[in-house]
C-alpha cells in the first residue's frame, strides 16, 4: 500500500509482538500463578496489564485496517490518540 514506511511497519510489528508476548507473561505472572504459589500484591500490576493490552489492541487493529485496505494516512494519528486518551483515562481513573 502507498505511503507505508517499511522501518516504521517493522518497528510496530515488533511493538505488537512484544507486548503479545508480555501479555502473556502478565497473565502468567498476575493471574495463574497465585494459584500456585503466594505472591506478593503489586499496585502496578493491573495498570500494566491494562496499558500493555491497549498498546497490543491498538496495533493489531492498525495492521488489521492495512491488511483489509482501509487504512489512510491520518489514521494513525487517530490511533495515537485514542491510544494516549484511553491508557491515560486508565490510569488516572485506577490511581
Amino acid at each position: 500500500m502507498e505511503g507505508l514506511n517499511p522501518k516504521k511497519e517493522k518497528l510496530l510489528s515488533s511493538i505488537q509482538y512484544a507486548t503479545g508476548w508480555l501479555l502473556f507473561i502478565l497473565f502468567i505472572w498476575g493471574f495463574v500463578l497465585p494459584f500456585f504459589i503466594e505472591m506478593p500484591s503489586s499496585s502496578v500490576f493491573f495498570p500494566t496489564f491494562m496499558v500493555t493490552f491497549f498498546t497490543h489492541a491498538a496495533v493489531g487493529i492498525r495492521s488489521t485496517a492495512i491488511r483489509y485496505r482501509v487504512w489512510r494516512p491520518w489514521v494513525d494519528l487517530a490511533f495515537l490518540v485514542v491510544w494516549i486518551f484511553s491508557c491515560s483515562v486508565f490510569v488516572l481513573i485506577y490511581l
